[in-house]
């Protein structure tokens, strides 16, 4: 018996020199002489043969997803196509996971299923695809959204310049937090920027941002506001929001209260004043327009008639009256 016949023909497991039945090593001997000498044609069934094996198809094919990260607001839908290289016509394939399919829609080498009312925050679904026996699987990874629902800037109270007051701003029930960005802005200026990379919760939540500043007296009239902005690209949309507007209002310090009290009053005594010396002007003709007594005006007159000269006095016997000396 020849050795390579017995290593040929040897089944696995079994050493090459064990001992085999006659029959087998004749048969063995009749393959080998067909695999050595092989009839026209051959060649190709023996091909068609291997391809038909069960494993024979193992390893060669892929599976992929076209969203393998996807972006869908809560409560929304999404389409997940699923694609094989696999070339057996007979492959199936499909879709394994919790969330509701609503449709799907099949071809050859790919499958779409469309995911409805999704209200898991993240659920990764499973596309697969059975080719030659085989399973193989692509994971998808869908996230949902919800924009900000509203932010708030917290009213603050009159400043005083150069003292120190807290910004607060809070941004409500929106999600995922990691994608979110928060702006303090003092006008055109950026007061404060602050973003949430390091929260592990996937679901909504509310942020609360705070800022120290320290008002200077030209920043009166000045408009503070707080700015959230839920950047979902490339895989989603950008969403932003923004508070209202709160104006910083300078305080006046108690010195200043003070100055502006005595200016106050200074003024008000001023025109007060005023007023008593424009009364007392006005009541003085009247005093001096009033009848005099009788005793007051003989008084005058004797004053007057001492007061003339000799010349005008009367003759003796003459009247003061000149037409009381010219009457007959």
């Amino acid at each position: 018996m020849s050795p390579y016949l017995t290593q040929q023909t040897a089944a696995p497991g079994l050493h090459p020199h064990s001992a085999i039945p006659a029959s087998t090593t004749i048969v063995g001997a009749m393959r080998l002489q067909r695999l050595q000498h092989p009839s026209p044609g051959g060649s190709l069934a023996w091909l068609l043969l291997l391809l038909a094996l069960p494993g024979a198809a193992q390893g060669s094919f892929e599976v992929s997803v076209s969203l393998e990260a996807a972006m869908v607001e809560h409560g929304g839908a999404v389409w997940i196509n699923c694609s094989t290289t696999c070339q057996d016509p007979g492959a199936s394939g499909g879709l394994e996971t919790s969330l509701t399919k609503t449709d799907s829609k099949t071809g050859a080498g790919w499958a779409a299923f469309l995911l409805a009312n999704i209200t898991e925050w993240v659920s990764a679904p499973q596309c697969y695809f059975i080719c030659g026996g085989e399973k193989k699987v692509a994971a998808a990874d869908i996230s949902s959204y919800r924009p900000p629902e509203r932010v708030v800037l917290e009213p603050h109270p009159e400043m005083e310049p150069g003292r120190a007051y807290s910004l607060t701003c809070r941004v409500l029930n929106v999600a995922p937090v990691t994608h979110l960005t928060v702006t303090l802005r003092q006008g055109g200026r950026t007061l404060h920027t602050e973003t949430f990379q390091n929260r592990t919760g996937t679901g909504p939540d509310s942020v609360t941002v705070t800022h120290e500043i320290i008002p200077r007296r030209w920043d009166h009239g000045q408009e503070i506001t707080c700015h959230a902005a839920l950047d979902l690209r490339p895989h989603g949309p950008h969403f932003e929001n923004s508070s209202s507007a709160e104006v910083l209002q300078e305080a006046e310090s108690p010195t200043a209260k003070i100055i502006a009290i005595s200016a106050i009053a200074t003024v008000l005594a001023m025109l007060l004043g005023i007023l008593v010396w424009g009364l007392a002007r006005q009541g003085r003709p009247r005093r001096e327009a009033r009848p005099q007594p009788r005793e007051a005006v003989l008084s005058q007159m004797d004053f007057e008639m001492a007061q003339a000269s000799p010349e005008d006095a009367p003759e003796e016997g003459g009247s003061l009256n000149p037409a009381e000396d010219a009457s007959p």
